[in-house]
């Protein structure tokens, strides 16, 4: 029943990311600034670390597997990414303290490489056009505002989400 929780709350993520970032776009002049929410990675890190490694391996495999199918004009991107990420997550947080403020620092940072990762990916495949300046620009720092923004607010929610099915499906009734 909890395997059907994280999945129904990684399609709303999925959705929600995919919402927001048609809401959010600007224009500066001749210059888009670009927000890239990454809800669903987010969700993903913090699945892997508040219930285990493995629900957090199966959620990247099942959404990075639609998101490619549904964002990607490359596929495997998503999904290897998401991958990759829950394990460079995972082997973090063996080394480092078990706090909140950590955790919130390793899920920005995972966002701020992923966002590397995607670009040079697509700049490798020549998929866009790369300039480093307007790349850290106009798409870096506002995709790490609205991840920070969003974090802030997703983060508790999910704490207590996680603590409270917890509680509620692995406690006995006596």
């Amino acid at each position: 029943m909890r395997a059907l929780y994280y999945f129904l709350i990684g399609v709303l993520v999925f959705y929600l990311d995919a919402a927001i970032s048609l809401v959010v776009p600007m224009h500066i002049g001749t210059k888009d600034i670009i927000f890239v929410p990454h809800l669903t990675l987010m969700y993903i890190l913090l699945l892997s670390i508040y219930r285990s490694f493995g629900v957090g391996l199966i959620m990247a495999v099942v959404l990075g597997l639609v998101t490619d199918l549904y964002f990607g004009s490359f596929y495997g991107l998503y999904l290897f990414g998401y991958i990759l990420f829950v394990v460079i997550f995972d082997q973090f947080f063996k080394t480092f303290y078990r706090d909140r403020v950590m955790l919130f620092a390793l899920t920005l940072m995972s966002v701020l490489f992923f966002e590397i990762y995607t670009a040079i990916i697509y700049g490798m495949l020549d998929l866009i056009t790369f300039d480093l300046f307007d790349f850290v620009l106009f798409r870096l720092i506002p995709t790490m505002i609205i991840n920070g923004v969003l974090l802030i607010i997703m983060e508790p929610l999910l704490y207590k989400f996680f603590h409270k099915i917890q509680l509620n499906i692995d406690s006995k009734k006596r």
